[in-house]
């Protein structure tokens, strides 16, 4: 009778071997001589620590990584299908488009990371018989697995999250734009200030979640589990009155770009102050000169490349709201609500007059919790008790382009599949 096939034990790989096959993969990604991809799939590196590093494109296919700290480094497009992550450290993480699919993430910090369209649903791993290794193949379905996580200020947006397990994680000031949560379970979850727009519930259990302070658009809530569900302060879609004074307003903007154009011959200045301004389209280059919107809801509008120089925004929401590269001199945003604002190259600082005078920015009092503020100066800005709580500058380490690199022998990495099947060796 034939002895039973033994599993193959997996390889265990410690701090030293790590810092290695890293020092490789930096070759690979700089396009170095001598560089090699890091493919360690079934791996056992738990307690491992590498941060700020550059981990594009690795493939840890079904890794225990439990207790790994990777806080502060790339892992774009990342293969970690069914990888353990438990108790992890992934502070300030970028995985965007990483395939994180059946991954048990339960308890760890993902704090302040951007998950960009990365995938966490659940995934089928084809593990081998323990008896006859290759004969049969049985097929484990594993969901990702999110509870008691931490991800507050994490960006969310377009990532896939179906049938996730996250029950009483932490999402507070979180980005979630075009995530799908189908199926998911988010019981007793905290959403507390999150930003949430178009985001596909459907079957999903938000029974006891807090959104307090939450921005909630463009959500259909009775597809969902809603029981003991907490609103209280929640920014919900803009009244049936505030769309209906949409024309008037932009009839005002229209006038206001006549005399800012026209040096004020022609046309007036806009009053905006305290309008819901969510339901006008076109905002983004827009001619808006000392426009007057003190208190006025600008939450997830698209501002870029706006005029807004010498604006008076003064306790304004603009939330998830874009100004990247918009002109800001000179404008008075005092206690301003910039949350999860995009600023990234918006021009900031003190407006030149006429007669060698200048009309100072105003960020005093301001919230600037989770912004973007890469490639945004801010000296000379007025930040006074202003609230820069998670706000993105300038980057921990030299990272590389966003687009895949070629691996060593001349292939390029493809990109994960909706149904993937690995063998577990």
């Amino acid at each position: 009778m034939a002895s039973r096939t033994q599993k193959t034990e997996r390889v265990v790989i410690r701090q030293a071997e790590a810092d290695r096959l890293m020092a490789a993969h930096a070759r690979f990604v700089a396009r170095r001589p001598g560089g090699r991809r890091m493919v360690q799939r079934f791996a056992v590196m738990e307690g491992v620590d590498l941060p700020n590093q550059d981990l594009s494109d690795i493939d840890l296919t079904g890794s225990s990584l439990i207790g790994c700290k990777f806080d502060y480094s790339r892992l774009t497009r990342a293969c970690l299908f069914g990888v353990d992550l438990q108790s992890s450290s992934l502070v300030g993480a970028s995985l965007t488009q990483a395939d994180l699919r059946g991954a048990r993430l339960k308890g760890a910090n993902l704090s302040h990371a951007n998950l960009t369209q990365a995938d966490l649903r659940a995934g089928r791993i084809a593990i081998s018989d323990e008896d006859t290794r290759f004969s049969v193949l049985r097929h484990k379905v594993e969901a990702g697995q999110l509870d008691g996580a931490n991800v507050t200020g994490a960006v969310l947006d377009r990532s896939r999250l179906d049938d996730v397990s996250a029950a009483a994680a932490d999402f507070s000031e979180c980005s979630m734009r075009g995530t799908k949560l189908v199926g998911a379970n988010l019981k007793n979850a905290s959403l507390r200030g999150a930003m949430i727009d178009d985001v596909d519930v459907t079957g999903a259990n938000l029974d006891s979640v807090d959104l307090t302070g939450a921005v909630l658009t463009r959500v259909d809530l009775s597809a969902a589990r809603t029981r003991d569900l907490i609103l209280k302060g929640c920014l919900c879609d803009p009244t049936p009155e505030a769309s209906q004074r949409a024309a008037l307003l932009f009839v005002k903007l229209a006038s206001h770009r006549e005399w800012v154009a026209t040096g004020g011959k022609s046309g007036e200045p806009a009053i905006l102050d305290g309008e819901d301004l969510r339901p006008i389209a076109g905002l983004a280059g827009a001619f808006l000169t000392a426009v007057s919107a003190r208190r006025a809801c600008l939450a997830g509008v698209d501002l870029g490349r706006a005029a807004l120089q010498g604006a008076i925004l003064e306790g304004a929401d603009l939330r998830g709201a874009s100004l990247r590269k918009a002109d800001l001199r000179g404008a008075n945003l005092a206690g301003a609500n910039l949350g999860q604002a995009d600023l990234r190259e918006a021009l900031l600082g003190a407006l030149p007059l006429k007669a060698d005078r200048e009309k100072p920015m105003r960020l005093d009092r301001a919230s600037l919790r989770f912004a973007d503020l890469r490639d945004t100066v801010l000296e000379g800005v007025d930040l006074d008790e202003a609230d820069l709580h998670g706000a993105r500058r300038d980057r921990p380490v030299s990272l590389a382009p966003e687009t895949p690199p070629e691996e060593a022998d001349g292939h390029h990495h493809a990109a994960a599949q909706d149904e993937s099947f690995v063998v577990d060796m």
